[in-house]
């Protein structure tokens, strides 16, 4: 059994985190508080925590040269983390109750980012997009929620949680043009909904799975290899750092009554040794 624990019970609690992002040159975690309009950087060696608040709901961040990379509400923005000015690279006109939602970089670092369609009764006009230079092209619509993505250790498979059709898809992935092609289902998750997506160094694929206190890890061909237990209901997305892996969690949802019987909800986590 797998030892999961607070990674420091210093950080604040987000109603809904999101977007572990791992930068290796600085030994950094990035991740945000989608509605607490927040993005958090800790780097575990040093037990330092900076913040940055935002003007708009935002679900993805990482470092690019001097500035972060976020994606906001309506579109993908550069931030400046000493000023704090925002300063928009792609933006789009989304219907009410969309906004931007998971993102990842894919080998060649290009930018890929779902929306969601919040609604009570949400309908499937939310889309999937992938951003080329000032734009951000669509590549496919008919999603309610487009979470979370993942790449084959080789590139040449790209992975995507349809979380309200508890689905995983796969495709065919060119890593020079950046094109998916031929999708079809890796997974049908049953009754939990998959979230934020990462791969391990074997090349299996770890599901965030919001509402099921667990994340879930499937081999190449699907087969489920393993539940890990979480001591929360809502993960949402990890990344793996060397033998860490890192587990963004929420609250959002959750009543009083769940709040009392689930303290930690919205911490990060972390699996010392994963790989061990």
């Amino acid at each position: 059994m797998m030892d999961v624990r607070i990674l420091d019970p210093r950080l604040p609690a987000c109603q809904l985190g999101e977007g572990a992002y791992w930068d290796a040159p600085t030994a950094s975690l990035y991740w945000v508080d989608i509605i607490g309009r927040s993005v958090h950087r800790y780097s575990p060696d040093k037990r330092a925590h900076q913040t940055w608040a935002v003007s708009k709901e935002v679900s993805f961040a990482y470092p690019n040269d001097r500035r972060l990379v976020l994606c906001m509400a309506d579109g993908v923005y550069h931030l400046d983390p000493k000023s704090g000015e925002e300063m928009p690279i792609a933006l789009l006109d989304l219907p009410k109750d969309h906004r931007l939602n998971d993102g990842k970089l894919d080998p060649q670092a290009r930018l890929w980012v779902g929306t969601i369609n919040t609604a009570d009764d949400p309908s499937p006009t939310a889309a999937l997009y992938v951003l080329r230079g000032d734009h951000l092209e669509e590549f496919e619509g008919g999603y309610a929620n487009a979470n979370g993505k993942a790449w084959s250790l080789d590139g040449g498979v790209m992975y995507h949680a349809d979380t309200a059709r508890n689905t995983i898809w796969q495709y065919d992935y060119d890593t020079e043009t950046g094109v998916a092609l031929n999708k079809r289902v890796f997974v049908k998750t049953g009754e939990d909904s998959p979230d934020g997506l990462s791969l391990d160094n074997d090349g299996n694929v770890i599901a965030a799975m919001f509402g099921s206190s667990s994340l879930n890890v499937f081999s190449p061909r699907g087969e489920l290899l393993r539940r890990i237990a979480l001591p929360v209901p809502n993960p949402t997305s990890c990344v793996l750092a060397g033998n860490a892996l890192f587990i963004t969690t929420a609250f959002d949802g959750l009543d009083d009554e769940q709040r009392q019987k689930f303290p930690l909800s919205g911490h990060i986590f972390v699996i010392d040794g994963y790989h061990k």
